[in-house]
């Protein structure tokens, strides 16, 4: 059965902080992993985030492999929070992380999107990717990809959890 690779970006240059959608470029270390893990994939098609960390990362494909920017994988908007450490948001906003930390979906950051937002973005390019062909990878961000998975396996989006550079497979 075709598969689907969910492969989130290597380690970014800025770390410690919320980055959502700043667009920061890979550490050094961020492009070797991604050369290691990335450089014998194969597959039909790849689909990458718009951000620089992802699209970074989806370099180190195979040039055999085609490659296409969806805007829709771009990581969540996290609006004031982006460039923020947690000390600094809960310092500033303390009632909202705490509901955050309750239910990391149940509220967007100010001037972020909603889960809700991210949800039907990421089903949108999960249509499209399945059209095919298959099998794909996508090189996206944990946000983008727990929304994903949510989708394919109806797991719970809030428990998912994905290392840089981690390849998660799926049926499809």
């Amino acid at each position: 059965m075709p598969k689907l690779f969910l492969v989130r970006h290597a380690e970014p240059e800025l770390t410690g902080i919320l980055l959502g959608r700043l667009d920061p470029g890979l550490s050094p270390a961020g492009h070797e992993s991604a050369r290691r893990a990335l450089e014998s994939m194969n597959a039909a098609i790849a689909y990458a985030s718009p951000l620089r960390r992802a699209q970074q990362t989806a370099a180190y494909l195979p040039a055999s492999i085609e490659r296409i920017t969806l805007s829709e994988l771009a990581e969540i908007s996290l609006g004031e929070w982006q460039g923020l450490s947690w000390e600094e948001v809960t310092a500033a906003w303390p009632e909202l992380a705490r509901k955050k930390m309750e239910g990391w979906h149940a509220a967007p950051a100010p001037g972020g999107e909603t889960w809700r937002q991210v949800a039907e973005r990421a089903a949108a390019a999960l249509g499209r990717i399945r059209s095919g062909p298959l099998p794909a990878i996508v090189v996206a961000h944990q946000g983008i990809h727990s929304a994903i998975a949510s989708c394919l396996d109806g797991s719970d989006p809030h428990a998912f959890n994905q290392a840089y550079c981690q390849i998660l497979s799926y049926d499809l």
